[in-house]
């Protein structure tokens, strides 16, 4: 079995998602815009983003684009946690999952402020691969790094645990809306 790495995150086989929810998360299309704006390096761009409601969580489908390169995206779900106090719209919780198309490097990383304070992390978020290969993910550094700690939940403990199914984010059956971010 190939080990998981940085590389496995870049490949372009993913379908990229992203699971938001908090009381002060308002509007995800501010989040969205704002963070396009200081990603596109000042060049134009016309995103389509699709969005539900899944379960308690707001469910977002990212577009096969250019801009979203695997830390632009990694970044994009670190993002929504704002800068609270400053920030009065921001998620409490933002899970980013990307289903390789061949079914063979599936894997997701998550916030989680109670586990970044007891392992003194800073700017950083948690992954697990299908595989349970856990690692923590530097955001603004963009390495990633293995860790055998036992906080960090199996693939499937942590998907039950959040009422995420994967077969249900990948079917043809939810009803999306889409939001149009242009940066000119």
């Amino acid at each position: 079995m190939a080990e998981f790495s940085k590389e496995t995150t870049e490949k372009g086989t993913y379908n990229r998602f992203i699971l938001v929810k908090g009381k002060s998360l308002k509007d995800i299309q501010p989040k969205i815009q704002e963070w396009t704006e200081i990603f596109t390096a000042e060049e134009p761009v016309n995103l389509t983003i699709n969005k539900t409601n899944f379960g308690s969580w707001t469910l977002i489908k990212l577009p096969e684009n250019e801009l979203l390169t695997a830390y632009n995206y990694h970044n994009l779900v670190y993002w929504f946690l704002g800068t609270p106090p400053e920030d009065q719209n921001y998620a409490d919780y933002s899970i980013g999952i990307s289903i390789d198309k061949n079914r063979e490097s599936t894997y997701l990383i998550y916030n989680d402020y109670d586990l970044r304070e007891k392992i003194a992390t800073n700017d950083d978020v948690f992954g697990i691969s299908e595989k349970n290969h856990k690692f923590i993910l530097s955001i603004p550094f963009d390495e990633l790094r293995s860790s055998n700690n036992k906080e960090i939940a199996d693939f499937d403990k942590f998907l039950s645990d959040n009422g995420i199914n994967l077969n249900e984010i990948e079917t043809k059956k939810l009803n999306w809306t889409e939001l149009q971010i242009k940066v000119e």
